[in-house]
């Protein structure tokens, strides 16, 4: 039906088709990299604004870590990745049972100290190593800080 309507309106098909594996290979592409994790993130606090793509409401996305720099890509077109310099992060908190609606699943909430803003990272059990950058949880060893302090 949705197909009929699209060609009755002279839109692309091709067109329609090839955004649509763009889209699924980019977030194939994402998930599949060293330390990535589905997980909700948004700012608690921020001085003078918040780091573009995040956002005072909980938003679906991956986050990985690359030495000191948390990066979150957001949902649901995977088009906006963030960079975040963080400077502490904090044990996993339980969430409670309807804090974060989407994606289900998530269990606890990381909280990260950024220069100048402080964000939480929800993510599952099995995730939560990865989220607090324990260098047991990566055995590529990217999630690791050079200077040992996080």
């Amino acid at each position: 039906m949705l197909v009929a309507l699209l060609a009755v309106l002279g839109v692309n098909l091709l067109l329609v088709l090839g955004l649509l594996a763009a889209v699924l290979g980019r977030r194939h592409r994402i998930a599949r990299r060293p330390g990535a994790f589905r997980a909700a993130a948004r700012v608690v606090q921020g001085e003078g604004g918040h780091p573009a793509g995040l956002h005072r409401h909980w938003r679906a996305g991956y986050g990985r870590w690359v030495q000191d720099v948390f990066i979150w890509t957001s949902s649901p077109l995977l088009l906006r990745t963030t960079l975040v310099p963080v400077d502490a992060v904090s044990a996993v908190r339980p969430l409670g049972p309807k804090e974060v609606r989407r994606p289900r699943g998530l269990a606890g909430a990381v909280t990260l100290t950024a220069p100048r803003a402080v964000l939480e990272v929800a993510v599952r059990d099995r995730d939560e190593a990865l989220a607090q950058r324990l260098p047991a949880a990566d055995p590529t060893g990217t999630t690791r800080s050079p200077r040992g302090h996080l």
